[in-house]
């Protein structure tokens, strides 16, 4: 296929920088629980229980943690080959990547399921009045424990497996994120999980309940139910009773699918794919290689899996979009991948996503990714990533508050995400709210302070405020962390020049002239920086190579504050007319 000759050639572009990558060092708990994604206790709980390869420095009264990525690496590997039955040992995995074999456990031998899979019961939560003090309070509370008590009993009588957690065990309110509840249900080898509120009005109470899909917060079944205190023993028992009921009907229409999802998270392929999607989203010029070999090896793997191929494809937008491969190359490449992937599977999420990434940033066809933006949010299945494209489709059309309220959305969903906090940031700012863009990316960078755009953005930001020094600083530090990508080199030179420094400016360009091929010549962000030195002519001449390019950062080019001296010039609009006519 013509993706997969695109992709060798690119990964031995690439074979520099694995050789850096091998030696990456994490030195913190924090910097070690973002590899994983998970939350700082579970990589802590992981280190005691199954021998993750932490390393200490000890000093004189107090020690440091670090980890080598290759290690973590092969250790997540092993582990999901281990819990998954391929019988790979944890120390045989880590051979050669260290000589410090750490020593996992054997697993415990699996209990028998019962009919209907495991729940995991999070504790309800008491919706109070700011009116209700002290003794309703405590009697509403009580109620909730001894409803939840009456509801596991009623579950295991309907023969479900229910897992409880005690409202001691879960993290002061505001951290128990949706993401942090799938984490959580995962770590118990929970198909779903119950979350639920209690409200109350006098003597009447309120109970609402939802069955959670673990794998993707997908909402399976939800209900509401009533009752009256006359006597609270009495009204804990039917309340239990009806809602055991009702979800072990709902659970128990769905085993075959449960059953479906365990398979298919047995496989390597399921393994390589997820890890491929780590990388992807860590957006650097190694990561993505990474992300891209994990992906083919997905596909070698299981030649039908169509998330792998819509990874692959959101991949190759990726390394476009950083100037990593010809434009028009990567988008011949997604579209194959695209493609195979919405045969395979038309109604993965993942697929669908990777069509919208596409239509909107390589096909230019605003009304095709609109469409099915609308047709994923209509059918209830929608995560964070569907409301980040949408968000960024809106800031193309100039539509900025609804930019703005989807990404806020897709924020409730996944708070603690260091992409949907910069979707937030990057919708803020095309609005020309940037106090409120400044705070979303230093939530960001505070997440993933590596994140290159996090600093890119910043940079951008500080420069429309006229603080052009913390805009070098910052397009400074995103070079820094870019391996001297050439688009952060053409920021660098419009910090430069809007701070008044011409003459480094100017020798940046011409840097970038001597170095960037011409086929990944950053021309959108070098026609800024020609932009802000008012010469119009290169800026045109420079907007219209990226559009003869493809170049993916055309799609803002209609509302990007570094063009407005551009706007009113009719060789400029004639450009930005085209790009997002296509198809429409």
């Amino acid at each position: 296929m013509q993706q997969d000759s695109v992709a060798v050639s690119v990964v031995d572009k690439a074979s520099a920088p694995f050789a850096e990558w091998t030696t990456e060092r994490l030195d913190s708990w924090k910097e070690i629980a973002s590899f994983f994604r998970r939350e700082v206790r579970t990589v802590q709980l992981w280190e005691k229980s199954e021998g993750l390869p932490v390393r200490r420095q000890y000093h004189k009264k107090l020690g440091s943690v670090y980890a080598y990525r290759r290690e973590l690496e092969n250790w997540w590997m092993a582990r999901s080959a281990r819990s998954s039955g391929y019988g790979v040992r944890m120390d045989e995995a880590d051979e050669g990547a260290s000589g410090v074999h750490p020593k996992a456990p054997a697993p415990a031998a699996p209990a028998p399921e019962s009919e209907h899979g495991r729940i995991l019961l999070f504790p309800l939560e008491v919706c109070h009045s700011r009116r209700d003090r002290g003794p309703l309070q405590q009697i509403m509370d009580r109620f909730t424990g001894g409803l939840k008590d009456d509801l596991t009993v009623e579950l295991k009588r309907c023969r479900v497996d229910p897992v409880c957690l005690a409202s001691g065990a879960l993290p002061s309110q505001g951290v128990s994120t949706p993401s942090f509840l799938r984490n959580v249900a995962r770590e118990f080898g929970a198909d779903t999980y119950l979350t639920g509120t209690v409200r109350y009005a006098g003597n009447q109470v309120r109970v609402c309940v939802q069955l959670m899909r673990s794998g993707d917060a997908v909402c399976l079944w939800t209900d509401r139910f009533e009752t009256a205190l006359d006597s609270v023993l009495q009204a804990q028992l039917e309340l239990a009773h009806k809602i055991a009921q009702l979800l072990a009907e709902q659970m128990a229409r769905g085993p075959a699918r449960r059953e479906q999802h365990r398979t298919v998270e047995r496989e390597p392929a399921y393994h390589a794919t997820m890890m491929g999607l780590h990388f992807w989203k860590m957006r650097t010029r190694t990561d993505l290689m990474k992300a891209l070999g994990y992906f083919q090896d997905a596909i070698l793997l299981d030649p039908l899996c169509g998330d792998a191929y819509a990874g692959l494809a959101d991949t190759y937008v990726s390394l476009s979009y950083n100037h990593l491969m010809p434009p028009r190359q990567a988008s011949e490449a997604a579209a194959s991948a695209m493609n195979m992937g919405l045969k395979l599977a038309p109604q993965s999420l993942h697929v669908k996503n990777a069509e919208i990434n596409f239509q909107v940033n390589c096909a230019w066809d605003y009304a095709a990714g609109e469409r099915l933006c609308r047709e994923i949010v209509d059918s209830g299945c929608v995560d964070s990533r569907t409301l980040q494209l949408y968000s960024s489709l809106m800031i193309n059309q100039g539509r900025h508050e609804e930019a703005i309220r989807l990404s806020l959305h897709a924020h409730r969903l996944d708070p603690a995400s260091d992409m949907v906090n910069s979707q937030v940031a990057f919708a803020y700012f095309y609005a020309g709210e940037y106090a409120s863009a400044l705070s979303f990316i230093d939530r960001t960078i505070e997440l993933r302070p590596r994140f290159v755009m996090g600093h890119a953005l910043r940079g951008r930001t500080q420069a429309e405020r006229g603080n052009w020094d913390q805009a070098v600083e910052a397009f400074e530090r995103g070079l820094e962390l870019s391996s001297d990508s050439t688009f952060l080199k053409a920021l660098l030179a419009y910090g430069h020049a809007g701070g008044g420094d011409l003459s480094t400016a100017n020798e940046i360009l011409c840097q970038i002239e001597a170095e960037a091929g011409d086929d990944c010549f950053p021309a959108y962000d070098v026609s800024a920086v020609h932009a802000i030195l008012n010469q119009e002519n290169e800026a045109l001449h420079n907007i219209l190579k990226a559009y003869d390019m493809r170049d993916m950062k055309m799609c803002f080019m209609q509302y990007d504050p570094r063009f407005t001296r551009l706007r009113t010039l009719p060789q400029f609009q004639r450009i930005a007319a085209s790009v997002g006519a296509y198809g429409g």
